[in-house]
C-alpha cells in the first residue's frame, strides 16, 4: 500500500453537497453523586461541509471544547452521549466500540490542541509519533512512513525537517510544536479537521503565521475552528456558530454575523472587543457571569445577563431561521434586527 499526503493546494470551493461533520441533537451529561444528571451540551445541531471552515465561539466555559472533545470520541469519563448522533464518514461515532473509535480518530478525523505538549508524547521523537500514526492507519513499512512524516513536516513549512524527526517535542519552541501538530492531523488525509484554540499560546507575529498554516489545512477537508477570539474567527472561517452555556443560540455566514449580529449575546461579544472604529470609546462587557457549566438548563440561559429578556423568555426559544434567507439561525425569543434595535 502507498502512502498517501497531499501536498498543500488553494483552497477548494465549498462543497455543499457533502458533509463531512453531521452533529445533530447531541446532549452530552455527566452523573452527579446524588444520581442525577446534568446536561453540559444540549441539543446540538452542527454540520461543516468539504471545504469549508466553521467557527465555534463563545465564552470560556460555554462548552466549545466539550463539543470537540464529542466530535472525536473523547468525552472524559463519567461523561457520556445522552441522545444524538455523531457522523463522520458515514459512521455514528457513540455507537462505535473504542477499538473503532482509534481508527475514526486520525484517519477520518484529526485534531489541533490548544497545548500541543498535551498532544505530543514528550518522551517519544517527533519522527515515531508520526510515523505511529502513518503506520497504523495506512498499513506501510517504517521507512516508507518515516519519508511521508518528513513530507508531512515539510508542508507545514518546518525547516530542516529530516533532522526534526529525531527531536523531542520539548526541543521545539511553540510555534513548531504546533506546526508538528497540524502536520499530525493532516497526515492521514482525514475527512474533518477540528483545531481547539490553537493559537492561543503563541504570540502575536507565529500566530499570523499558524493561522495561514490553519486556513490552509482546514480548508483541504472541512474544518472547525474553536476559538475565543472573533477576529481570529474573522479571519479564517466561512460560517460561524455562537454557543452559551452549551447550546448554540446563533449561526450563519461568518460576514453577516459580524455586521448584524442577531442574538443578544453575539451583540454583547463584539460590543467587548477592541475596534479601530471605535476608538476613545470604552469597552460594553456582557453584565454579570456566564453560568457554571454545570448549573441546571433553564429555557434561556442567558435571560439573566440579556438587555431585551421578558416574559416570552419562561419558553425556550428555537434554534430557527432568522431574516429570510435560511442561512441565518437564531435561538431567541427577541432578535436584533439589522439596526442592532430588537424586535
Amino acid at each position: 500500500m502507498t502512502p498517501t499526503l497531499s501536498t498543500p493546494l488553494p483552497a477548494p470551493a465549498i462543497d455543499p453537497a457533502r458533509t463531512v461533520l453531521d452533529i445533530q441533537g447531541l446532549r452530552v451529561g455527566f452523573p452527579r453523586p446524588d444520581g442525577t444528571v446534568v446536561t453540559i451540551l444540549d441539543g446540538i445541531d452542527l454540520t461543516v461541509h468539504k471545504g469549508e471552515i466553521v467557527g465555534l465561539v463563545g465564552e470560556s466555559g460555554s462548552g466549545k471544547s466539550m463539543l470537540a472533545m464529542a466530535a472525536i470520541g473523547l468525552i472524559p469519563p463519567p461523561g457520556t452521549v445522552l441522545a444524538g448522533h455523531i457522523r463522520i464518514a458515514s459512521q455514528d461515532l457513540p455507537k462505535l466500540t473504542e477499538r473503532e473509535l482509534r481508527h475514526v480518530r486520525g484517519r477520518s478525523v484529526g485534531m489541533v490542541f490548544q497545548d500541543p505538549m498535551t498532544g505530543l508524547n514528550p518522551v517519544r521523537t517527533i519522527g515515531s509519533i508520526l510515523t505511529e500514526s502513518v503506520r497504523r492507519h495506512q498499513g506501510v513499512d517504517r521507512a516508507a512512513a518515516m519519508a511521508v512524516a518528513e513530507a508531512a513536516l515539510k508542508s507545514v513549512g518546518i525547516p530542516a525537517a529530516r533532522e526534526r524527526l529525531t527531536t523531542y517535542p520539548h526541543q521545539l519552541s511553540g510555534g513548531l510544536r504546533q506546526r508538528v501538530m497540524i502536520a499530525l492531523a493532516l497526515i492521514n488525509q482525514p475527512e474533518v479537521i477540528i483545531a481547539d484554540e490553537p493559537t492561543t499560546a503563541l504570540d502575536a507575529t507565529i500566530q499570523a503565521q499558524i493561522l495561514d498554516l490553519l486556513r490552509d489545512t482546514l480548508h483541504r477537508a472541512g474544518g472547525v475552528l474553536i476559538t475565543h477570539d472573533l477576529g481570529v474567527a474573522a479571519e479564517i472561517c466561512d460560517r460561524l456558530a455562537v454557543i452559551y452555556h452549551g447550546r448554540i443560540v446563533e449561526t450563519g455566514p461568518t460576514a453577516d454575523i459580524l455586521a448584524r449580529p442577531h442574538h443578544p449575546y453575539t451583540q454583547g461579544l463584539l460590543d467587548a472587543v477592541p475596534r479601530f472604529d471605535r476608538r476613545g470609546q470604552r469597552l460594553v462587557p456582557i453584565p454579570g457571569m456566564p453560568p457554571s457549566p454545570l448549573a441546571d438548563r433553564t429555557p434561556c440561559s442567558f435571560r439573566t445577563r440579556c438587555p431585551a429578556q421578558s416574559a416570552a423568555c419562561d419558553r425556550a426559544p428555537p434554534l430557527a431561521p432568522w431574516g429570510g434567507d435560511g442561512e441565518r439561525l437564531v435561538a431567541c425569543h427577541h432578535p436584533f434586527n439589522a439596526q442592532g434595535a430588537a424586535a
